[in-house]
């Protein structure tokens, strides 16, 4: 009877789907982003590399989410696909960039190989995810997180059209309040503080080319920007919905 209890828990537990709820739900998130990206690469000149890592991630997620992948180290597994997911957003993104020409690096190169190294460590962190024994995903507060990834996209939206001084001070700011022990009159000499260091450093060391106050016309570069990027993101859907 105890024997036929115990073969009745084991069927019970390797189910098909839904045998890891936590999987499941950590699988659909990992397909979904992949999918979005994989769609991003139809409006792109060089979409092979990011196209097929899209692809493979997604595969991956589905199998994840259907229980075919055992998941034995949850931060570590979901970690290193995260990662891959970002690699292949950085190669979507720096697509446009002309690479390599002879022995002379060009814009995009740096931003390619980066990306590619990050896919590859991503992947092996995800690897090892799959093969050792580790800690599961505790619980986490979303709120640093969130500030500080929309700080990096206020950074990259604002730095052309309002100029580096605004935009490294807006950004510092924002991302201060990812923190609950902020005071805000050491965030804004902080904030201060850093984007002198920014000027200093990329400006007057470096000698790049930044803009660094308000272009007369910033709130209308500041649409086309956003009228690009939405087409990039929901190009792909809409051009789904009219072939339907």
């Amino acid at each position: 009877m105890a024997e036929d209890a115990k073969t009745s828990q084991k069927g019970t537990s390797s189910g098909f789907f839904f045998r890891n709820s936590g999987n499941f739900r950590g699988g659909l998130t990992i397909a979904l982003i992949a999918l979005a990206l994989l769609l991003t690469t139809f409006y792109i000149s060089s979409p092979t590399v990011p196209r097929m890592l899209a692809i493979a991630v997604g595969l991956l997620g589905v199998a994840t989410a259907a229980g075919l992948v055992p998941v034995r180290a949850p931060q570590d597994y979901y970690g290193g696909l995260a990662f891959v997911l970002f690699a292949i957003l950085a190669l979507v993104a720096s697509a446009e960039l002309p690479g390599q020409r002879g022995f002379a690096f060009g814009p995009g190169t740096a931003p390619r190989l980066f990306s590619g190294l990050l896919a590859f460590l991503g992947g092996a962190v995800a690897l090892v995810g799959v093969l050792v024994e580790g800690p599961a995903i505790e619980k986490y507060k979303i709120r640093g997180p969130t500030l500080v990834l929309l700080s990096i996209f206020l950074f990259a939206a604002i730095i052309r059209p309002f100029g580096l001084f605004i935009a490294a001070f807006l950004t510092f700011m924002l991302s201060i309040f990812g923190s609950t022990e902020m005071r805000l009159m050491e965030s804004i000499a902080g904030a201060v503080a850093m984007t002198i260091f920014c000027w200093f450093l990329f400006v007057y060391m470096l000698n790049l080319p930044f803009q660094l106050w308000p272009q007369p016309n910033a709130h209308v570069v500041l649409y086309q920007q956003f009228a690009e990027f939405s087409r990039l993101i929901f190009g792909p859907f809409l051009k789904f919905i009219g072939v339907m």
